[in-house]
């Protein structure tokens, strides 16, 4: 590898080390502000999740143009190629993991009644720690060429899934019947929104894990349902 090449890749190794410690900042103050179980978020700490926000959308430019000067500059061979998509694939799923973070937040700060809300917020909290687990492990799969933490993150979207769909279940039961004015629709919608957000980045969090296996092993395990060790 020659030393310009090499020092890309660096470069690139580092951006992206900069850019996922962004989501998993922005992750941790999600957690926090769902853990209080409080629907008025402080306006400090809603400015400066929007702050980072912003440092997350440059940084996705930032791994693009960076992918694509080395593929153009660099001439990578397979194995580098293959980093190279990957590192792409992450970015651009680290990027939606932090849109589902400000969802979830602006879902949060339009509840004005929080007794639905209050409710649920334990269940809602399950949801998320096990979707915050299975971004950091994908991320260190990647990082770390863990097949183990890629296997786990995949696996464990079918448990995300089963909460999520127990959620639904448990809020029709216990709402429905309660629901009779517009202000109460919309804090039921509001709910369920927060945690269809919330699976969504356990979906990229999966998505981001399968790109690792690609880079690893060169398998392309996407869509398919299952994965066993044995099968990698």
């Amino acid at each position: 590898m020659s030393i310009k090449k090499e020092n890309a890749f660096k470069q690139l190794n580092i951006d992206f080390n900069n850019y996922s410690s962004l989501v998993l900042q922005q992750l941790k103050s999600l957690e926090k502000i769902v853990n209080t179980a409080e629907t008025t978020i402080p306006e400090e700490v809603y400015n400066n999740i929007k702050a980072v926000e912003k440092e997350i959308d440059k940084y996705e430019v930032k791994l693009s143009d960076d992918v694509i000067s080395i593929i153009m500059l660099y001439s990578p061979v397979a194995s580098e190629l293959r980093q190279i998509i990957a590192y792409y694939r992450i970015s651009l799923n680290i990027e939606r993991i932090g849109d589902k973070i400000i969802n979830v937040v602006k879902y949060i700060n339009r509840i004005e009644n929080p007794k639905m809300y209050i409710g649920f917020a334990e269940t809602i909290s399950d949801i998320l720690t096990i979707s915050i687990s299975m971004v950091e492990k994908s991320l260190l799969a990647f990082t770390n060429n863990d097949l183990d933490y890629a296997i786990w993150t995949i696996k464990n979207d079918d448990v995300v899934d089963e909460l999520n769909h127990s959620f639904i279940k448990k809020a029709i039961k216990k709402n429905s019947a309660k629901i009779k004015t517009q202000e109460e629709l919309s804090e039921f919608i509001y709910l369920r929104s927060i945690v269809s957000n919330i699976e969504r980045i356990a979906d990229n969090a999966t998505n981001i894990a399968e790109a690792a296996i690609y880079s690893i092993e060169g398998k392309d395990v996407r869509h398919k349902k299952t994965i066993n060790k044995k099968d990698n």
